[in-house]
């Protein structure tokens, strides 16, 4: 695997921070020389393996995405559970952009539809 890509022409540095069977969470780093800063210079990036899609956050969104995968890691034993609690939250999160773990929405009886182990 490179260490590094191209988003919009720009080469960016690609530190993997997170690898599941499903996902993959990257750091992504640019440096330029020249010029104005780009709208995007770093954030984050999530490739889902089984869907072929790529997401690229920054910003308040990479924030919360670094915030729930310390949170799930704190609330999950290591090993498969925190395997699966972290696809199941990157799966919701994708399809949501909802990228704060306690955001996620709850059903009627104020259980979380999803990632019920990990909020409470």
């Amino acid at each position: 695997m490179r260490d590094y890509t191209f988003i919009s022409g720009a080469r960016f540095s690609v530190c993997n921070i997170f690898r599941s069977l499903r996902f993959d969470v990257d750091r992504l780093d640019m440096n330029w020389v020249d010029g104005e800063k780009p709208a995007f210079s770093r954030g984050l990036r999530i490739v889902d393996h089984d869907e072929n899609n790529t997401v690229t956050v920054d910003g308040e969104e990479a924030d919360n995405l670094v915030f729930s995968l310390a949170h799930i890691f704190n609330k999950e034993d290591m090993g498969e559970a925190f395997r699966n609690a972290v696809d199941e939250y990157l799966t919701y999160a994708i399809t949501n952009r909802a990228y704060l773990v306690t955001d996620h929405k709850k059903d009627a009886d104020g259980k979380a539809e999803t990632l019920e182990s990990v909020l409470h």
